[in-house]
């Protein structure tokens, strides 16, 4: 709050001050003092207008009406109106909604309109020292404070100001040695799943979808989980003599319709998972992840970041460029990727061939 008023400023609006022959406004959080020029009317106006946008609950009309419009109001129309549209699948969604959660519950009362890029950098700051934390809480405000921008509450968006936050990858590559090692202690599924993965590029949650009716017209017909709703990928990925021996490894003495499977134990399933299976056989995606790190932690590889199924992916690609003299194009199509510099991410770390080309020009 200014000081108060002497009897020669009687009248005048909070934080601005004489300066000289005319007016100067102090901020009321940063205390920035700036130079409002010499016109009494005009100085007063600003003054006015920037008290009740800079100022905690500066707009007591719209207290007084109800109209104000708080980070709840803005989180519950995101919710309402854009969650459903983008089309999550449900770990995105439960890993969006944890911070959905802790947005509401510490910004939730306060007015749209009085919230700061200051104030929000601030929180988050405060809230994690996790560069993907921090990322995931600045797109989320992002995408919040839009909708309240689109709705009119407000006429900036703060969150749009905010500093990426980048974060490395943490995961340790894995090598084509620790690769063997597991395989050769993992169980048949297992192997079939991390052998799909490596020849095909395949996501976890693709391997456990795979069924046998998809190997037609030489060719595996896949639509990838993940993109099927955005960038509504297909993929026709040719059979080769390896992988059609793969996929023929993998019909047993188990009548399944999926590739990667294997026969329940005893122990009941929980009721999400016997939901979430098609068939009694198919394997879970978490399921390969847990029996995948089972084995792995069992022969002790990886340090204090081992690597994960996921990585399987990535030492495949590697493999194509060193092995096979694939190109970057060529493992970004079969990993299904919307642009080259994602699949740079997934192929560092590994060892990337030399490209040989000569020169095509002469002097003149």
């Amino acid at each position: 709050m200014g000081r108060s008023r002497t009897r020669a400023r009687a009248g005048w609006p909070d934080n601005l001050y004489p300066n000289r022959d005319g007016f100067k406004y102090r901020h009321p959080v940063s205390r920035k003092e700036t130079w409002m020029g010499r016109d009494k009317a005009l100085a007063f106006a600003a003054a006015r207008k920037l008290n009740t946008l800079l100022m905690p609950g500066g707009d007591l009309v719209a207290k007084v009406t109800g109209a104000q419009k708080t980070v709840a109001d803005a989180v519950q129309l995101f919710r309402e109106d854009e969650i459903p549209s983008r089309g999550w699948k449900p770990k995105t969604a439960a890993w969006y909604d944890v911070f959905l959660g802790q947005i509401n519950a510490d910004l939730g009362p306060d007015a749209v309109a009085d919230v700061t890029v200051n104030a929000l950098a601030v929180w988050i700051r405060g809230k994690t020292s996790s560069a993907r934390s921090r990322q995931t809480y600045r797109l989320l405000l992002d995408w919040i404070f839009g909708c309240a921008l689109q709705e009119g509450w407000i006429d900036e968006n703060p969150a749009a100001q905010l500093r990426k936050f980048h974060h490395t990858r943490q995961r340790e590559r894995l090598t084509l040695d620790g690769y063997k090692a597991i395989h050769g202690a993992a169980p048949a599924w297992l192997q079939n799943a991390m052998d799909l993965s490596l020849v095909t590029l395949l996501r976890r949650e693709d391997i456990a979808a795979l069924a046998f009716a998809d190997h037609h017209d030489d060719a595996l017909w896949v639509v990838p989980e993940k993109t099927d709703a955005s960038t509504m990928l297909k993929l026709k990925i040719a059979v080769t003599d390896e992988l059609a021996a793969l996929i023929k490894r993998c019909r047993d003495d188990v009548l399944s319709p999926y590739m990667v499977h294997r026969l329940p134990g005893k122990a009941r399933p929980k009721q999400s998972q016997a939901k979430a299976r098609r068939h009694h056989t198919q394997v879970l995606p978490e399921q390969i992840t847990r029996a995948f790190a089972d084995v792995r932690d069992s022969l002790e590889l990886g340090g204090d970041n081992p690597p994960t199924f996921h990585e399987i992916r990535s030492l495949g690609g590697a493999l194509l460029m060193t092995e096979r003299g694939w190109s970057k194009t060529q493992v970004q199509a079969l990993m299904g990727h919307a642009s080259e510099a994602m699949t740079t991410v997934y192929l560092e770390g590994h060892e990337v061939p030399w490209i040989e080309v000569a020169p095509g020009l002469s002097l003149p």
